[in-house]
């Protein structure tokens, strides 16, 4: 099965009970700093996973899930999914490709 834009939307979605073009995994330097080097949506994410053919491994204290672009505001955290469901959402996604 070839997986498209539209099918890993719907996958996350499904999965996670969330608009995966709403949630943001972003990723900061430093713990001290907190200075972000990266935002992708959760679709973004996945494509960029899935086009590597790897399942990532996301360290808590540089990634997380927020309900905005380009912050690490704890406001701004999701509450209801983790980064962890999120790896194996991608792990099952690798295993349609």
């Amino acid at each position: 099965m070839k997986l498209n834009i539209e099918a890993v939307h719907a996958h996350l979605k499904q999965a996670s009970g969330l608009d995966p073009d709403e949630v943001h995994v972003t990723e900061v330097g430093d713990v001290i700093n907190l200075d972000v080097v990266n935002s992708r949506t959760l679709v973004e994410e996945s494509l960029h996973w899935l086009k590597r053919g790897e399942e990532p491994t996301y360290d808590p204290g540089l990634f997380g899930l927020f309900h905005q672009p380009g912050t690490f505001d704890s406001a701004h955290r999701v509450g209801t999914w983790r980064l962890q469901d999120l790896e194996k959402q991608i792990g099952k996604l690798l295993q349609l490709v």
